[in-house]
């Protein structure tokens, strides 16, 4: 089945209303949220909404939605989470219409006025075919660069596409050097990036090579100090806390400890922020054992099945990963049960 089909133009009758709206777009700090930036941008451009983007990590929107929510009209939320049920609901009550363009599992009640929804497209292919008859260039290279990135490659027809045009490694070398450059920059710098990438191609935007030149060597830094530090919490999870790591390093870092530690689970701790990640192969869902375990500390979380995040508080850090590994070996144990 396409899933395509379910989400073609979904939202251009909605957008097109938009013409003199105040619009706020807020998405992830990653390539599937700058890609997806990119695309309601072009969108919104073109049907002379007016329009700000925003960036934040999912730990961060409900703070970054409740200080912008009572500037704008519309509310659309790309790549955060399913999760953010208060900062909807928040901004429904400043009188926002709030649309969510989202990959990641359903775990709360969300109830914005517009939910563009599928696990197997990644958020910024969601917004391709949700929008595509308002387009004005062609935009798969951009949604392309975040199925790359985010691994949803499996489902992703305009990774298809593109890959009967460009050369697989003209594709995956931008999409990686986004990937990397987007640790360097901060807001303004993904806002500027976002709206450039349209019109102008990766291969003539000087500062993404600079810039990721620049987080490949820190990124090698960082992998080092995460080897001194990781541990086994038991025989299925690694771990490493390191507090000065930049959010964007620390889904690398877990996938690392994992491979080095010779674990199928690999978690980094920053602050009392979660990064979980799964060795490929490995049929284990650290989406919903973050989630169990961080409830049980007063903290949330989600994501995806192989790959998730989470917030808990920093005093109770220990008994978080205490509990999420109690859980991880339980599904590895139920997992071989079922084999056997």
């Amino acid at each position: 089945m396409d899933p395509t089909k379910e989400v073609r133009n979904a939202l251009v009758p909605h957008l097109k209303k938009l013409k003199d709206e105040r619009v706020a777009v807020i998405s992830d700090i990653d390539v599937d949220g700058l890609a997806s930036a990119a695309i309601l941008g072009h969108v919104l451009n073109n049907v002379g909404a007016d329009f700000v983007l925003y960036f934040s990590p999912p730990a961060n929107f409900e703070e970054v939605v409740s200080g912008i929510a009572p500037e704008c009209d519309v509310l659309i939320a790309a790549d955060l989470g399913s999760t953010g049920e208060t900062a909807i609901h928040d901004a429904k009550s400043e009188g926002c219409r709030v649309i969510v363009v989202d990959h990641h599992q359903v775990l709360e009640d969300v109830r914005p006025d517009v939910f563009i929804h599928d696990t197997r497209l990644c958020a910024a292919e969601l917004c391709y075919w949700a929008t595509v008859d308002l387009h004005e260039r062609d935009l798969r290279l951009i949604a392309a660069y975040a199925a790359f990135t985010d691994y949803a490659e499996e489902y992703s027809r305009v990774l298809r596409e593109t890959l009967k045009m460009y050369d697989r490694r003209k594709v995956y070398t931008e999409a990686s050097l986004l990937d990397y450059a987007l640790i360097r920059m901060d807001g303004e710098d993904r806002r500027e990036l976002a709206l450039k990438l349209p019109e102008t191609p990766v291969s003539e935007l000087d500062e993404v090579y600079e810039l990721a030149r620049d987080a490949m060597a820190e990124e090698h830094e960082v992998l080092r100090r995460a080897r001194e530090v990781a541990e086994c919490l038991n025989e299925v999870v690694a771990y490493a806390i390191m507090d000065d790591v930049h959010p964007a390093m620390t889904g690398r870092v877990a996938s690392h400890v994992a491979g080095v530690k010779r674990r199928p689970v690999g978690v980094c701790v920053r602050r009392g922020k979660i990064s979980a990640r799964v060795v490929e192969g490995e049929e284990i869902d650290v989406a919903r054992a973050i989630r169990k375990a961080a409830t049980e500390v007063g903290g949330k979380g989600g994501g995806h099945a192989p790959a998730a995040g989470g917030v808990v508080p920093e005093s109770r850090v220990e008994e978080f990963l205490r509990l999420f590994g109690e859980e991880v070996k339980r599904q590895v144990e139920s997992a071989r049960t079922r084999k056997s």
